[in-house]
């Protein structure tokens, strides 16, 4: 009975711990979160400026300079002369830079005429003019073809007619080899017809061997040559063959000859008359088979010379034929172009032509401007060191002049900041005598390009003037410069000192579940005050600002 009372007394007060758990849980949230100061994600304007101390002197001269070497060739001011901003003061010779200006400008004209014709499309007389070269050129290439079936023509004429010389060349080849096989050195063999030939003579050596059995070889390839002339085949390509063949007939004869004079000079017995008439005999066997030889070598000649002579004739009206094809389908598709007009993709095409030759304008009339001196600013001159003639070389100060207005201020800027600084930048002013209520606008005239190292710091000299002058403004007043180098508007926004980190790895801390956390975000522009968040967060987001 008393356990039984005990456990609701437990159940309960377990309850009651867990309750007051969470009751302290979300009290210290509460409380945690309570402790911590946010700033808030928006969109808004942000201006990146170099804030510097100047201070306000006379107006001093403006040095000024060529930015090319070159000869001065004219000088418009000399020492006193007023001049206004954009003024020449002085030229160097320029006349090629001049000639490529105006040729420059001729092309960026033909190119808008282009451009322009394209626009207008195709006027009658031209698609006229396109019909008339497709008729021109369809006719030349008939023409071209005739004369390429008349060159092939005449071509087989003329090689027939060398190929129609052949079997009266071998026949007396045969006649000439036979007479100095049979005839005129027949007293010089017994048995010669047979195959076993024999000489009349003795010699004494490995001659008269020799001499004999190439008898008996000549007479074989005096046999086969008779055969293959008495069966001489119709085609070309066979003619040739028997050409070849005959050749090396006969040279085999031709080498029995040679042998069997060897054998003569070489004989044993003979009397001086009888050697004397064996010499002739062979010699005159020797000078008909090599005139038959040297005829079927001529023929042979004549043939690849007149083979090689109609190829390149027919080559030649081939490439002719080929040629007036192409110039027909060249002119076919003029013809088609110009009457189907011209695409958006040509107008296109020739437009950025007519920016190509634009761009090549402005590049030759940079290139002129650097050969005159123009005053930046209204003043006085007030030095004038060059001469008509000179030689110059470039950023050499020449001739100066003084600002037209009051005052200037100069200022020192950092060399990590001098890269934002441009010419022309809007500079918003305070002088330290007028109070920071007198307020006054500027612009940068000037930066100078060398540096100036105060305590061991390199600075970079800028030069700025009023926008309107006013009497209150006196010579060496301290003036608080905040140069205005970029601007964005609508654009996120946060507090400077919230973002953390250097360079690329930039966070913020965000409280999420109760929990502190850092965030990677990216930033842009960064202004004197605020900072702008390009990725990491969105407009409305809340990061810690302090705790």
């Amino acid at each position: 009975m008393k356990a039984l009372f005990r456990k609701p007394l437990f159940i309960i007060f377990v309850l009651a711990v867990i309750f007051a758990g969470v009751g302290i849980y979300f009290y210290s949230s509460s409380n945690r979160k309570s402790s911590y100061e946010f700033a808030t994600v928006k969109k808004g304007d942000i201006s990146q400026e170099v804030s510097v101390t100047g201070r306000v002197k006379a107006a001093e001269a403006v040095d000024l300079a060529f930015e090319r070497s070159g000869k001065v060739t004219k000088i418009n001011v000399g020492v006193g002369s007023k001049v206004t901003a954009g003024q020449i003061l002085a030229t160097l010779d320029n006349s090629d830079l001049a000639a490529q200006v105006s040729q420059a400008r001729a092309s960026l004209a033909v190119q808008k005429a282009n451009l322009d014709a394209l626009v207008r499309g195709t006027r009658p007389e031209e698609i006229q003019i396109a019909e008339t070269t497709v008729t021109n050129a369809q006719k030349s290439l008939t023409d071209y073809q005739t004369s390429l079936t008349n060159v092939k023509n005449k071509a087989e004429s003329d090689l027939n007619s060398i190929y129609a010389g052949i079997k009266d060349i071998l026949s007396d080849a045969y006649v000439k080899a036979d007479d100095a096989v049979n005839k005129q050195i027949d007293d010089l063999f017994n048995n010669d017809s047979s195959a076993d030939p024999v000489l009349t003579f003795y010699t004494g050596s490995q001659s008269g061997a020799d001499a004999e059995w190439k008898r008996r070889l000549a007479g074989l390839e005096l046999a086969q040559l008779k055969t293959e002339i008495d069966s001489l085949p119709g085609d070309k390509a066979g003619l040739d063959d028997s050409l070849a063949k005959a050749e090396n007939h006969l040279k085999v004869i031709q080498d029995f000859l040679n042998a069997l004079s060897l054998a003569v000079n070489e004989s044993v017995g003979l009397t001086s008359t009888t050697v004397a008439n064996y010499k002739y005999y062979v010699n005159t066997g020797r000078t008909n088979v090599t005139t038959a030889i040297a005829s079927i070598n001529t023929k042979e000649q004549a043939i690849v010379t007149q083979k090689s002579t109609n190829q390149s004739n027919i080559t030649t009206a081939e490439n002719a034929v080929n040629t007036a094809k192409n110039s027909l389908v060249a002119a076919q598709d003029q013809l088609l172009l110009k009457r189907a007009g011209s695409t958006q993709e040509q107008i296109s095409a020739q437009s950025a032509q007519v920016q190509s030759a634009q761009a090549n304008l402005e590049s030759y009339q940079a290139q002129l401007s650097k050969t005159v001196i123009v005053s930046p600013i209204n003043g006085l001159v007030t030095r004038q060191d060059v001469k008509v003639g000179q030689i110059v070389a470039p950023n050499t100060a020449m001739i100066s002049v003084m600002s037209a207005g009051q005052f200037e201020i100069e200022a020192n800027v950092s060399e990590n900041e001098i890269a934002k600084v441009s010419l022309g930048d809007l500079v918003n002013m305070t002088l330290d005598a007028l109070g920071p209520n007198e307020k006054f606008v500027g612009r940068i005239i000037e930066i100078d390009p060398a540096e100036t190292i105060v305590s061991g710091v390199i600075y970079y000299k800028v030069t700025s003037v009023f926008n309107n002058e006013d009497p209150k403004i006196k010579s060496s007043m301290t003036v608080n410069l905040d140069i205005q180098t970029e601007k964005k508007e609508n654009v996120l926004i946060l507090p400077y000192y919230v973002v953390k980190g250097a360079n690329d790895s930039k966070y913020v801390r965000v409280l999420e579940n109760g929990k502190e956390k850092e965030k990677i975000i990216k930033t842009g522009l960064e202004g004197e005050t605020m900072i702008e968040i390009i990725e990491g967060l969105k407009e409305g987001d809340e990061v810690i600002a302090s705790n």
